[in-house]
């Protein structure tokens, strides 16, 4: 992105477009921002760093529109009451970002169910200052979507077998610990990265990368590789995913380590991530009832919801595995304002309690020193 010019006819187009926005806001009239990110003296330069593809999903936009999003929203932010948008940042190149029309704007579908809001006005934060005037600092803001052009943020996306996007093996950041949210579960649910067609196809692309990993250096192979995990492949991240994990299993076996314990010999509990999701938790519950399914129940808007907590830590929502309570929640309510730790309720030993309450029981809270 970084390399990327906005041309000079172009760009005094769009200050006469910002400068009329700015003056109906002055004269608190309705702005119109006319859409010149969609022509193609930018779109082709975002067009050409990974071809026409999603940024989001990975998916090919073949035979329809190709969507330039606005990360940070021009107009309005969806739950941010009062702002107006980052409205200066309507024609900065760097703001925009290749989206398919799924992760634009919605329509993606699970099991034919409607799937998520899509990204649209969403720009949630994790932690930081909202911007709210050109004059602001962005770099206070820490967004909670990962951002496909920002260093290090599609690290945080992996991929199981099956062909569902997850997060991959990075710890918590510090922000994420303390609102108790991931931001790689919270991005593949706003953008519904696991709807059903995706999951199959990455599944059935991710066993055509084994395969051919498997033939080592048949003619012909690598070229057909390497096809498959470039970046202007479709789903490339998650071919990638799975050439990795074949090359990994073909190299010599060595003893996995020992798990971290304390003196006392009880496996160490990340703190982190035991304020994130329930992985650390799994040892105080019977492996009998993880085994056949934990049943956990939620309350919202005179509603009850239902869910069912696995042998891996996951919390299965009408089908679809989270590893987040709080993700898990806002999945089964559609409401972005949930703590999945108190929604969520379990009965043990015949009592019931919230996730909140377990956590604290085998968790509880560090007095300060």
């Amino acid at each position: 992105m970084s390399g990327l010019t906005a041309p000079a006819a172009w760009t005094a187009k769009t200050k006469r477009t910002l400068d009329a926005v700015r003056a109906a806001m002055a004269g608190n009239t309705e702005r119109t921002f006319t859409a010149h990110w969609t022509e193609d003296a930018v779109r082709d330069q975002l067009l050409e760093l990974v071809g026409s593809k999603c940024w989001y999903c990975e998916t090919l936009i073949l035979r329809a529109d190709v969507n330039v999003d606005h990360f940070r929203p021009k107009s309005k932010v969806l739950d941010v009451p009062g702002h107006q948008g980052y409205w200066w940042l309507a024609y900065e190149v760097s703001n925009y970002r290749v989206a398919c029309k799924h992760c634009n704007s919605g329509g993606a579908r699970f099991n034919g169910v409607p799937e998520g809001l899509a990204k649209g006005t969403q720009f949630p934060l994790l932690a930081g200052t909202r911007a709210r005037h050109p004059r602001d600092d962005l770099s206070l803001e820490q967004p909670l979507l990962l951002d496909p052009a920002r260093r290090g943020d599609p690290d945080l996306l992996g991929f199981d077998t099956a062909g569902h996007a997850r997060r991959s093996n990075a710890p918590y950041s510090q922000a994420e610990t303390d609102i108790g949210l991931c931001r790689a579960d919270e991005t593949i649910r706003i953008l519904a990265l696991n709807d059903s067609q995706i999951i199959k196809q990455r599944s059935h692309l991710m066993q055509e990368v084994g395969v051919l990993a498997r033939l080592g250096d048949a003619p012909g192979v690598q070229q057909l590789i390497d096809a498959k995990v470039g970046p202007q492949a479709q789903w490339s991240s998650a071919a990638a995913a799975a050439l990795a994990l074949q090359r990994a299993c073909n190299r010599p076996f060595a003893a996995p380590a020992k798990p971290a314990t304390t003196p006392g010999g009880t496996p160490v509990i990340d703190p982190a991530r035991s304020k994130v999701d329930l992985q650390d938790l799994l040892e105080h519950l019977d492996p009998d009832d993880l085994e056949a399914g934990i049943t956990l129940t939620g309350r919202h808007d005179k509603k009850v919801h239902h869910a069912t907590l696995n042998s891996e830590g996951q919390i299965e929502v009408l089908g679809r595995p989270w590893r987040t309570p709080t993700t898990a929640a806002r999945a089964a309510t559609g409401s972005n304002k949930i703590d999945g730790w108190e929604f969520w309720r379990l009965t043990i030993a015949g009592m019931e309690q919230t996730l909140a309450d377990f956590r604290a029981k085998h968790f509880p809270p560090i007095a300060p020193a």
